[in-house]
């Protein structure tokens, strides 16, 4: 569980939420979050310590129409931008709901910023969207001795999965890169910036972020292509 917490994406979004300990409380926004946990803007007054492990209770309300969330967390540091907060003893239900919001805001950021409408699809639906097999060279913006070589080996609109070198040391979970994908007649590969959705064992996938539209566009005609083009 420790290890999943760490690896699951966190999404940047400011939702209204109520942070209460040893009697006292305040109101806040959120600045990130993640099924397993959420980092709280710090109390507008300021002046106020949580040592890491200190116990509070939260009230987070979701953009997903339903009553708000009554949560245990803990403490696990205080940054200059907020307090990351880990959840405790967390209902299979609220677990599927924070999932749910997450992985919808995370979809929608290939549109432009994240919005609060946030429409709460079942997982096979969230898989439908279109998607081919291909074989591009692909590269990753690291320094050495890291080498983030590969091909794709299938792509869509909005992610890929990667085939890697056995050799390559592999960027974990979570963790954001910028990729250069070869595109088919183009002189300039198409330089996206993506997240590191789920390791598989010899694979990786990526979802694409903050995706402008024109970029958008050139991965929906490149699918398309890719798709009508012969075996």
């Amino acid at each position: 569980m420790g290890r999943d917490r760490r690896r699951y994406p966190r999404v940047g979004v400011a939702l209204d939420i109520s942070v209460e300990v040893a009697g006292r409380r305040w109101d806040v926004k959120t600045v990130d979050l993640s099924p397993y946990g959420v980092k709280v803007a710090l109390p507008p007054n300021g002046g106020i310590k949580l040592p890491s492990g200190t116990a509070i209770q939260v009230r987070l309300l979701l953009p997903d129409g339903a009553p708000p969330l009554a949560l245990t967390a803990r403490v696990v540091r205080t940054d200059r931008d907020g307090i990351a907060l880990c959840f405790e003893h967390l209902e299979a239900g609220y677990f599927e709901r924070l999932k749910a919001v997450v992985d919808s805001l995370l979809g929608r950021l290939a549109e432009g910023p994240a919005r609060l409408e946030v429409s709460v699809k079942p997982a096979r639906e969230r898989r439908k969207v279109p998607r081919t097999d291909a074989q591009l060279d692909i590269a990753f913006d690291a320094e050495k001795p890291y080498d983030w070589r590969g091909k794709t080996i299938n792509l869509s609109p909005y992610g890929v999965k990667v085939a890697l070198s056995a050799s390559a040391i592999r960027p974990s979970e979570g963790t954001s890169v910028k990729l250069q994908l070869t595109v088919p007649d183009r002189a300039d590969p198409l330089s996206i910036k993506s997240m590191v959705w789920r390791r598989e064992p010899k694979s990786t996938v990526l979802i694409f972020i903050e995706l402008g539209r024109e970029q958008l566009e050139r991965l929906k005609d490149l699918v398309e292509l890719l798709q009508t083009a012969p075996a």
